[in-house]
Protein backbone atom coordinates (compact mmCIF):
# COMPACT_ATOMS: atom_id res chain seq x y z
CA UNK A 1 0.00 0.00 0.00
CA UNK A 2 2.65 2.51 0.87
CA UNK A 3 5.97 3.00 -1.05
CA UNK A 4 8.73 5.61 -1.11
CA UNK A 5 9.13 8.06 -3.21
CA UNK A 6 12.29 9.26 -1.42
CA UNK A 7 13.73 9.25 1.96
CA UNK A 8 11.47 11.75 3.35
CA UNK A 9 7.97 11.23 1.67
CA UNK A 10 5.47 8.44 1.74
CA UNK A 11 3.43 7.86 -1.03
CA UNK A 12 0.07 5.77 -0.60
CA UNK A 13 -1.44 4.50 -3.85
CA UNK A 14 -5.01 4.77 -3.58
CA UNK A 15 -5.44 7.61 -1.03
CA UNK A 16 -6.71 10.23 -3.38
CA UNK A 17 -9.81 7.57 -3.72
CA UNK A 18 -9.93 7.02 -0.58
CA UNK A 19 -10.33 10.68 0.23
CA UNK A 20 -12.92 11.02 -2.47
CA UNK A 21 -15.10 8.00 -0.93
CA UNK A 22 -15.00 9.74 2.29
CA UNK A 23 -16.31 13.09 1.23
CA UNK A 24 -18.83 11.34 -0.82
CA UNK A 25 -20.19 10.04 2.40
CA UNK A 26 -20.05 13.36 3.95
CA UNK A 27 -18.34 11.45 6.92
CA UNK A 28 -17.27 14.09 9.17
CA UNK A 29 -15.46 11.13 11.58
CA UNK A 30 -13.56 9.29 8.96
CA UNK A 31 -12.25 12.85 7.49
CA UNK A 32 -11.03 13.11 11.49
CA UNK A 33 -9.60 10.15 11.45
CA UNK A 34 -7.67 10.60 8.08
CA UNK A 35 -5.94 13.86 9.40
CA UNK A 36 -5.63 12.20 12.67
CA UNK A 37 -3.58 9.16 10.54
CA UNK A 38 -1.86 11.92 8.89
CA UNK A 39 -0.74 14.17 11.90
CA UNK A 40 0.15 11.04 13.50
CA UNK A 41 2.76 10.04 11.02
CA UNK A 42 3.99 13.95 11.13
CA UNK A 43 4.50 13.59 14.97
CA UNK A 44 6.78 10.46 14.83
CA UNK A 45 9.26 12.70 12.79
CA UNK A 46 8.91 16.00 14.43
CA UNK A 47 9.13 14.20 17.89
CA UNK A 48 12.31 11.97 16.64
CA UNK A 49 14.09 15.14 15.32
CA UNK A 50 13.14 17.63 18.26
CA UNK A 51 14.76 14.57 20.54
CA UNK A 52 18.15 13.73 18.63
CA UNK A 53 18.52 14.94 15.17
CA UNK A 54 18.05 18.91 15.33
CA UNK A 55 21.40 21.10 16.05
CA UNK A 56 20.92 22.87 19.31
CA UNK A 57 22.18 26.08 20.18
CA UNK A 58 19.65 28.12 22.03
CA UNK A 59 16.74 25.58 21.40
CA UNK A 60 14.62 28.21 19.21
CA UNK A 61 15.11 25.41 16.25
CA UNK A 62 13.76 23.08 18.61
CA UNK A 63 10.97 24.43 19.86
CA UNK A 64 9.87 25.83 16.39
CA UNK A 65 9.51 21.97 15.21
CA UNK A 66 6.01 20.69 14.57
CA UNK A 67 3.08 18.72 13.26
CA UNK A 68 0.77 19.35 10.99
CA UNK A 69 -1.98 16.92 9.49
CA UNK A 70 -4.62 17.45 6.97
CA UNK A 71 -6.94 14.84 4.84
CA UNK A 72 -4.70 14.81 1.72
CA UNK A 73 -0.72 14.92 4.53
CA UNK A 74 1.01 15.15 7.34
CA UNK A 75 3.80 17.35 7.49
CA UNK A 76 6.71 18.47 9.66
CA UNK A 77 7.28 22.47 9.66
CA UNK A 78 10.27 24.66 11.62
CA UNK A 79 8.97 28.01 12.33
CA UNK A 80 5.82 29.75 11.67
CA UNK A 81 4.85 32.42 8.67
CA UNK A 82 6.70 34.87 9.71
CA UNK A 83 10.07 35.13 12.04
CA UNK A 84 13.69 34.90 11.75
CA UNK A 85 12.99 30.53 12.54
CA UNK A 86 11.97 29.91 9.39
CA UNK A 87 14.91 31.50 7.53
CA UNK A 88 17.15 30.21 10.17
CA UNK A 89 16.00 26.62 9.59
CA UNK A 90 16.34 26.15 6.06
CA UNK A 91 19.83 27.79 6.19
CA UNK A 92 20.83 24.84 9.08
CA UNK A 93 18.79 22.20 7.05
CA UNK A 94 19.98 22.97 3.43
CA UNK A 95 23.44 24.52 4.32
CA UNK A 96 24.98 27.68 2.37
CA UNK A 97 27.40 27.94 0.36
CA UNK A 98 27.92 31.10 0.27
CA UNK A 99 28.26 31.61 3.76
CA UNK A 100 30.24 28.51 4.49
CA UNK A 101 27.59 26.53 6.08
CA UNK A 102 27.50 22.80 5.73
CA UNK A 103 24.17 21.30 5.43
CA UNK A 104 22.19 19.72 8.93
CA UNK A 105 19.35 17.87 7.73
CA UNK A 106 17.69 17.32 10.95
CA UNK A 107 14.06 16.52 9.59
CA UNK A 108 15.47 14.07 6.63
CA UNK A 109 17.52 12.26 9.10
CA UNK A 110 14.29 12.09 11.47
CA UNK A 111 12.32 11.00 8.23
CA UNK A 112 14.99 8.46 7.60
CA UNK A 113 15.60 7.07 11.03
CA UNK A 114 11.71 6.77 11.53
CA UNK A 115 10.61 5.47 8.30
CA UNK A 116 9.68 2.14 9.10
CA UNK A 117 7.49 3.27 12.04
CA UNK A 118 5.61 5.99 9.64
CA UNK A 119 4.75 2.94 7.13
CA UNK A 120 3.51 0.50 9.75
CA UNK A 121 1.60 3.01 10.83
CA UNK A 122 0.22 4.85 7.76
CA UNK A 123 -0.51 1.24 6.50
CA UNK A 124 -2.86 0.63 9.65
CA UNK A 125 -4.50 3.46 9.76
CA UNK A 126 -5.28 3.32 5.54
CA UNK A 127 -6.49 -0.32 6.28
CA UNK A 128 -8.72 0.98 9.37
CA UNK A 129 -9.96 3.97 7.30
CA UNK A 130 -11.00 1.56 4.66
CA UNK A 131 -12.87 -0.58 6.37
CA UNK A 132 -14.89 1.37 7.94
CA UNK A 133 -15.40 3.24 4.79
CA UNK A 134 -16.30 -0.30 3.23
CA UNK A 135 -18.60 -1.47 6.47
CA UNK A 136 -20.81 1.91 6.21
CA UNK A 137 -21.26 1.37 2.53
CA UNK A 138 -22.75 -1.75 3.08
Amino acid sequence: MAKSDQASSIKVDGAKELRRSIKKMESKDLKDNLKAANKEAAEVVSERAKTSTVPVDSGNLRKAIRALGSQSKGQVKVGGARGNTRDYAGVVHYGDRNRGIEPQPFLHEAASDKWEEVRAAYEKAMNDIAGKLSSRSL
